[in-house]
């Protein structure tokens, strides 16, 4: 990860570098000049890993291409020496090995941030479960001998389009074949994804979104929810009312007794579809789905308004006041619903508002 962020600041903050790679892949022939550029590592999106390694990927030989010919050009100290580490990294096999295995495991990670921060989806903290479980049930199936020999002849074949990389080899005191180490590596880049996601989803926030799931489920299954009902009468006391929790429950089963849902999402969708006075017959279930569909599945959304601020209150809005900049960041905020607005009718309104305005403008009309 450091090698492959040194060399897309290396070639990034660079214009003369970043030509020089365009100008080498055109050279190299047509197939190779189709590929995208360069990424940059951004520090705050993970959802852009796996496709910075493939970029790197897809540039190897023209940026080996590259490294040969800025050793040519002027250069300070510092850069060169970053230069010549970049391509001593890069003719090794660990680090040919290790793009290929980080955009293989970094893809589903990715893939799993894309679907939990989706910002028109706000997906639950219960239903954001089951991605990450789906992801890490994939992670367990490629974590078996016969996944990692077919990736390692994978890149072993790709190696040999690539002659300036050396060999795999180990230290001579180590007898065991060279796969065997790598193939250890490859195992413990797995083990250590899955346990950053056993760590992340398996706070107590989502344990107690696991326990409401379970009471609407057992209680729909016509299932024992003893402990589910102890769970919410010790921690949600104050939200539901636990006298009549049970009845409340027991009218959900009848309303309930054509559907088998298998997760909270399905059970949400029918509770939509219920009429008023249903869902007013059993308004403690409705408290449960609000528990449950209020908690998100991450701060995506709410870093996303720190980011909207620092868009809007730039250093040529260091003076705005705070009432300008809550209506700025709503419009920003709400883009699909601003880009709705009728910009006559609000044209007129401003217009409308005193005599002197009425004096300096005239009334907008749509064509």
């Amino acid at each position: 990860m450091a090698t492959a962020t040194e060399i897309a600041t290396l070639i990034k903050y660079s214009p003369n570098r970043e030509h020089l790679l365009g100008e080498i892949k055109q050279n190299i022939g047509w197939e190779d000049s189709t590929t995208g550029g360069i990424l940059k590592f951004c520090p705050t999106r993970w959802t852009v890993r796996a496709i910075c390694f493939r970029r790197i990927l897809d540039n190897y030989d023209a940026l080996l291409e590259e490294w040969t010919l800025c050793f040519d050009t002027r250069l300070d100290t510092d850069v060169r020496g970053r230069i010549i580490g970049c391509q001593a990294q890069m003719n090794s096999f660990d680090f040919f090995f290790g793009l290929h295995l980080g955009e293989r495991l970094f893809a589903h990670t990715d893939n799993l941030s894309k679907t939990l921060q989706k910002k028109k989806k706000n997906m639950s903290a219960v239903n954001g479960q089951r991605p990450a479980s789906l992801t890490k049930e994939v992670l367990h199936g490629m974590r078996s001998d016969y996944c990692f020999s077919a990736f390692y002849a994978t890149v072993l074949r790709k190696m040999n389009t690539h002659p300036t990389i050396s060999q795999p080899k180990l230290p001579r005191k180590r007898r065991a074949p060279a796969r065997f180490e790598v193939g250890q590596l490859h195992f413990e880049a797995i083990d250590l994804i899955v346990f950053a996601l056993n760590e992340r989803f398996s706070q107590p926030g989502f344990e107690a979104n696991t326990k409401l799931e379970s009471l609407l489920l057992k209680a729909m299954n016509n299932e024992d929810f003893a402990q589910e009902m102890q769970f919410v009468a010790e921690n949600y006391s104050d939200d539901i009312n636990m006298n009549i929790l049970e009845a409340h429950l027991a009218i959900f089963r009848v309303l309930m007794r054509n559907f088998k849902p298998t997760c909270f999402s399905e059970i949400l969708t029918e509770v939509k579809q219920l009429s008023k006075e249903e869902q007013l017959m059993m308004q403690n279930v409705i408290n449960v789905c609000r528990l449950l569909h209020v908690s998100p599945a991450t701060s995506a959304t709410g870093e996303r308004s720190f980011s909207t601020a620092r868009r809007i209150k730039t250093w040529l809005r260091s003076n705005m006041l705070q009432r300008r900049f809550n209506s700025l960041a709503i419009l920003n905020s709400h883009k699909e619903r601003t880009d709705q607005l009728c910009l006559h009718s609000i044209g007129n309104e401003f217009v409308s508002r005193n005599a002197s305005q009425k004096l300096k403008f005239v009334s907008f009309k749509s064509n």
